[in-house]
């Protein structure tokens, strides 16, 4: 995204954001206005309609009404009703009092009533406040009519003036406005600015992604503190452990191929030397040739073995496997590999021994069980350097079952504990390779288990040697039936 097209983008919230609230204001304001119009009105109508009063009273009162209508005259002299419109009629239509400076003339020139007046005039008792137009200019008319109907009197001011002055809004609600409207300014612009500052990051990280050029501290990049800016840095987050994670596994990939190769490469080169042998050299002994020709085949069974191991593996890894679990009776598995493992003399001169007790369920495959103890057998044998091998009980936790497999040899260093599942991962390469270790058989191990939902894990033991700890779902009766 270029500059300009987030520069447009800010403006496009800035814009429609200040519109917003503007239009909020405007309704705000208008409102406002409006009421506070209708409210002085309101209150200079009552005004009028007391004047009117006044003059009713007095007639009723038979008071002077001339001196009346001068009475408030001089009382409203230089106020808001100033100048006020005061006239009294009779019902001949004649002027009985008024206000000479300003006379409401009702009639026209062949002195008929206009019609402004026409309703107010034949009403009794009654107040009739309105707008019309006099003299060219619009007035607040208020009339009245004694109750008798003898007399007519009629109160007006004009929307100019005083009057004007005081229906006008205060002068502080414009100023209020102006504050407003720079305030709206500000807050449109300050929001819009923080929505865009995320876009702005993520378009520094679109770039970034580009030219694989990820900050390794992340906390150096600058992020909005809200919600938006969240979403960016983990996205930055989630992208760099991606990228990382899509590193790490070429590398493993590479790795894994160049072991390959090389643990392919080693019986192979084995084989075709002794064949080489016999087929360059005429006068080999029939016992030599016999010699060589078995111990190619030795290192066929391991290049056959290898390959075997190495299928399962990467099979399991795909889940490419299928894997039919059943309960499985620990106790009677282990007892009968053990015996199988004797009789083959797998275990050499290693002592077997075994805690579970019997009836002990667990959910398994017995062909990659069998296989994962077998491996893990093998591996104590070869690599321990002890005497002894335990597989216990430790109990259960959590719906599954939790297993010791052990022995009293000289364990590994701490820092190859973490690695020993890995793919052909050796603690010592050139021994492992003596003894005929290809680096398969622990991952194997740890892949039978995750294909049967359990696990596996490699610690010291407190008492010497090497421990694995390995969890598989606990079985049940009904299952098993």
């Amino acid at each position: 995204m270029s500059n300009n097209h987030v520069t447009r983008l800010h403006w496009k919230l800035f814009f429609p954001l200040v519109g917003l609230l503007w239009v909020v204001i405007g309704i705000t304001i208008i409102y406002f206005v409006t009421h506070e119009r209708q409210r002085l009105s309101y209150n200079l109508g009552n005004r009028l309609v007391n004047v009117n009063s006044t003059i009713i009273d007095a007639y009723e009162e038979s008071d002077d009404l001339q001196k009346t209508v001068d009475f408030i005259k001089l009382f409203t002299n230089q106020t808001t009703l100033d100048p006020l419109h005061l006239t009294v009629y009779d019902n001949d239509g004649n002027i009985i009092a008024d206000n000479k400076e300003a006379t409401i003339l009702i009639h026209d020139g062949n002195g008929k009533i206009l019609p402004d007046f026409e309703h107010s005039w034949h009403e009794r008792d009654t107040s009739y406040l309105h707008d019309m137009i006099m003299y060219g200019s619009k007035y607040m008319v208020s009339s009245a009519t004694s109750k008798d109907g003898v007399i007519h009197t009629f109160a007006a001011l004009p929307y100019k003036g005083e009057v004007g002055k005081f229906l006008s809004v205060d002068s502080m609600v414009w100023v209020v406005v102006l504050a407003l409207g720079v305030l709206s300014f500000l807050l449109a612009y300050l929001s819009s600015k923080a929505i865009c500052s995320n876009v702005y990051a993520l378009r520094d990280f679109a770039e970034m992604i580009s030219t694989n050029n990820i900050p390794d501290d992340i906390e150096s990049w600058h992020f909005s503190k809200d919600e938006l800016g969240d979403v960016s840095k983990q996205l930055l987050l989630m992208y760099r452990e991606k990228m990382k994670a899509e590193q790490e596994k070429i590398l493993h990939e590479r790795q894994i191929g160049i072991n390959v190769s090389h643990e392919l490469n080693t019986p192979v080169a084995i084989i075709k030397g002794y064949l080489d042998t016999i087929l360059a050299d005429k006068d080999i002994s029939e016992e030599q040739k016999l010699r060589f020709i078995s111990r190619a085949s030795e290192n066929i069974d391991r290049l056959a073995e290898l390959i075997d191991d190495l299928n399962t593996v990467m099979r399991l890894q795909e889940n490419k496997m299928t894997v039919h679990l059943r309960t499985l009776d620990f106790h009677s598995l282990v007892s009968k590999l053990y015996d199988d493992v004797r009789h083959n003399h797998r275990a050499g001169d290693m002592e077997l021994n075994m805690n579970i007790p019997a009836g002990c369920l667990v959910e398994g495959n017995e062909g990659l069980l069998n296989n994962a103890l077998i491996h893990l057998i093998e591996n104590a044998v070869k690599h321990s350097g002890g005497s002894c091998i335990s597989i216990d009980l430790l109990g259960e936790e959590d719906g599954y079952m939790v297993f010791s497999f052990s022995d009293n040899g000289i364990g590994v260093d701490e820092e190859h504990l973490d690695r020993l599942f890995d793919l052909f991962y050796r603690v010592d390469s050139g021994r492992s390779r003596k003894s005929g270790g290809s680096g398969l058989g622990l991952s194997l191990v740890d892949r039978i288990f995750m294909a049967m939902r359990g696990d596996i894990s490699a610690r010291n033991a407190t008492t010497g040697g090497l421990e694995f700890i390995f969890r598989l779902p606990k079985g049940t009766v009904a299952d098993r039936q």
